[in-house]
């Protein structure tokens, strides 16, 4: 690993602030990268470059500092990575001024390199694993399976486990869904809701959403996949709502036994995600396979709808009070003592609005067949008075 200018500067920062000592930190070529003297950066110790060569720490006197080229009375240590030299550290001043200091300075060094490197590696398996997920869901992972098993290998994910896409769309206030997004620790949280936090991934594909490839070896059947999904997906919600003010959607993909089948889970699940979008109703988490029908609806094309409504709905047009009839009839299992308590109107209101309903349309919206296609069509219209938002 290399010393890079900004990393040297946090040291010269760092150590001015517990020292007030004049510090420089020099490169593997000699060169200064960073000071608490800006004139000297750029310029060749020749201290340093001797520490390099030598792997020793050098102790520059008053009585010789004009011997080695732009160099100064002070301390001059060698900076260690795993064993090899990286740079040196520069403490100007008297040898009675510096060498106390000498120790806990280049030790400091050291701590703040290994940091910046663990933050390096993390950065870059942030990065491995988001341009991972981005081929799961797209379906460009490479033709080779055991190049793709490899590939989760090197990032400690097993590709074998079967799995499935959960989609996460956030919404609150703007700053809120921002700081969550920046914040370092939020994969790791939303990973610690699964039973097997370290095999999931999750990458954030805009800054209020989130893709999260779930692990499913604990579930061996459909229904307990299903329920560990739902109620994982809850504790989600739950969590978001309460600790962090941020409202969530979740969209439950199909699941997956192999990675190339995740890109379906993932088309499913964001159908599912615009149906939650177009129908608060419905909730906050969904399972692909809970709205079937809604899915259905939306493919359904525009011409197909307007006259399934028209045949069905037509003669009500300009009738909300109808229309709302019919709607808290069926949303009541045709109930009409629940539907009448729920629309707050007395029974025979409720018998005679769905006379004039069977009147207007010629259907029964009480018998079975009937009821089907105008309980499709209130659905179908539903559906395009969102669409339409």
């Amino acid at each position: 690993m290399q010393i890079t200018q900004a990393l040297a500067e946090k040291i010269v920062q760092k150590t001015r602030e517990l020292t007030r000592l004049n510090i420089n930190v020099m490169d593997r070529d000699g060169m200064i990268i960073a000071s608490s003297d800006p004139k000297r950066i750029n310029t060749f110790h020749e201290g340093a470059y001797k520490v390099i060569q030598s792997g020793s720490e050098i102790l520059i006197s008053t009585d010789n500092y004009i011997q080695w080229a732009g160099s100064k009375p002070g301390m001059n240590m060698p900076i260690c990575f795993k064993k090899e030299i990286v740079g040196v550290i520069g403490i100007s001043g008297s040898p009675d001024e510096v060498v106390p200091f000498g120790r806990a300075v280049t030790m400091m060094t050291e701590m703040m390199l290994q940091q910046a490197s663990l933050m390096e590696q993390l950065e870059w398996e942030e990065r491995a694993k988001n341009y991972l997920v981005q081929d799961m869901i797209t379906g460009t992972l490479p033709a080779s399976l055991d190049s793709v098993l490899a590939r989760g290998k090197l990032l400690g994910i097993d590709l074998s486990l079967p799995r499935s896409i959960m989609i996460l769309q956030l919404s609150g206030h703007e700053q809120t869904v921002t700081d969550f997004a920046q914040d370092r620790h939020a994969i790791k949280r939303l990973s610690a809701f699964f039973r097997n936090p370290e095999q999931v991934l999750v990458s954030f594909v805009k800054r209020d959403r989130l893709i999260v490839v779930t692990e499913l070896s604990t579930c061996k059947q459909k229904a307990q996949i299903k329920r560990y999904l739902d109620e994982t997906a809850q504790k989600i919600s739950k969590s978001f709502r309460e600790t962090m003010n941020l409202e969530v959607k979740i969209a439950l993909g199909t699941s997956s036994q192999h990675p190339y089948e995740l890109a379906n889970s993932y088309q499913g699940a964001m159908k599912v995600l615009d149906a939650l979008m177009r129908f608060p109703e419905k909730g906050d988490v969904r399972y692909y396979e809970d709205i079937a029908l809604e899915l259905v609806l939306a493919d359904v094309s525009e011409p197909s709808r307007t006259v399934l409504i028209a045949n069905y709905l037509g003669e009500l047009k300009g009738s909300p009070e109808l229309i709302d009839t019919l709607r808290a009839l069926y949303l009541c299992d045709m109930n009409l003592s629940v539907t009448a308590q729920k629309l707050n109107v007395h029974r025979n209101t409720l018998l005679y609005r769905l006379a004039k309903i069977e009147e207007l349309l010629g259907f029964n919206p009480r018998r079975f067949n009937e009821a089907v296609g105008i309980q499709l069509a209130l659905l179908l219209q539903h559906y395009e008075e969102k669409a339409g938002d």
